[in-house]
């Protein structure tokens, strides 16, 4: 993740998994893979209401329930706290497939999730 770069990452629709340690942690779908990864997930802002990843692994580090920091009245999170969650999102690794479609991207994603069950994906 410390290499990658906005540009990197294409804009199309795709599919994106999110690795620690070799094993799949999330996976998710965008209709621009760029803006949902750089514009949601790569945040560092104290409010979680946009990904459900940031909510995700806010739970996981600091056992705040998602209902807690999402829409429609998101409790914001520390400066702390949302530094560390960017810090375990860049020790991840970051894959993504693009797709034709976002239909075809939400197949995708369907099928992974079945196979995968990554813990941090609500299913």
């Amino acid at each position: 993740m410390s290499e990658l770069a906005r540009s990197d990452v294409p804009e199309q629709p795709g599919v994106y998994l999110w690795r620690r340690d070799g094993l799949v942690q999330y996976v998710g779908k965008a209709t621009s893979l760029r803006s949902r990864l750089w514009g949601s997930h790569l945040g560092r802002g104290v409010t979680l209401s946009g990904s459900s990843l940031r909510r995700n692994v806010c739970e996981l580090l600091f056992g705040i329930p998602p209902a807690v920091t999402a829409k429609p009245d998101p409790q914001p999170v520390t400066s702390a706290q949302a530094e560390a969650i960017a810090a375990w999102l860049r020790g991840c690794e970051l894959s993504w497939l693009e797709c034709e479609t976002i239909a075809a991207a939400g197949e995708l994603e369907d099928r992974l999730r079945r196979a995968w069950l990554p813990p941090l994906n609500r299913m």
